[in-house]
């Protein structure tokens, strides 16, 4: 079975809200040999966003879409435990979404990803007021802060974080990412501040391993 069929029959368990069915359909897919990552970025991942257009169209409500999120959530946290963590290898990553923020799976992820590269991550999750950031990355001084932004309405905040990140000295690399930063949106992210702009979990490891490569 390919990995669009595994990832239509999860999308097809999530929409009818059966969490049974699409932990059955995540399952099936590893039993045929799908790696963990491809789960995360090639079945999970764009199910969800379908979710999210379907409920930008009307199609569900809010506690559907809700719901299909939770169990995303849920089958992340079984899938993460299936990734191989090396050492840490001395890099440290803050990873959130922008102010006002509220979908976490986009950093889960990226946090999952960072991991399995051998950093160490703080993960926050939704999007934390920028002084509260700024105030954790002063005090921790990462070499990295991974910022998500999947929506339109979290863009009042995104300008005020970035550039006030931007102004630390020592400043880490910041990284914008999620489904709002597309091609016609990404330069917008740099003019802010960002260092660069990535929504692949999988490509921003590999372009990390130039910018700040492991110790040794």
């Amino acid at each position: 079975m390919s990995l669009d069929e595994h990832r239509a029959n999860f999308l097809d368990a999530v929409l009818a809200r059966d969490s049974a069915r699409a932990r059955r359909a995540v399952e099936a897919a590893l039993d045929n040999g799908t790696p963990v990552p491809d789960l995360y970025l090639d079945v999970l991942a764009p199910a969800l966003r379908e979710v999210g257009h379907k409920w930008a169209m009307g199609e569900i409500n809010v506690a559907e879409e809700h719901y299909a999120t939770a169990v995303v959530q849920s089958i992340l946290d079984g899938l993460s435990r299936r990734l191989q963590r090396p050492p840490r290898d001395g890099r440290l990553a803050i990873v959130t979404g922008t102010p006002g923020e509220q979908h976490a799976v986009g950093s889960r992820m990226v946090a999952d990803f960072l991991e399995a590269d051998g950093w160490e991550v703080m993960l926050l999750g939704q999007g934390v007021p920028a002084v509260d950031l700024v105030s954790l990355v002063e005090h921790e001084q990462p070499d990295l802060v991974a910022l998500s932004t999947a929506t339109a309405s979290a863009l009042d905040g995104v300008a005020e974080v970035l550039r006030a990140l931007r102004a630390l000295d020592p400043r880490p690399l910041i990284v914008a990412g999620g489904q709002f930063w597309t091609a016609s949106t990404r330069a917008t992210a740099l003019e802010f501040g960002a260092d660069h702009v990535e929504q692949d979990p999988r490509a921003l490891v590999a372009e990390l391993h130039v910018r700040v490569p492991p110790p040794g």
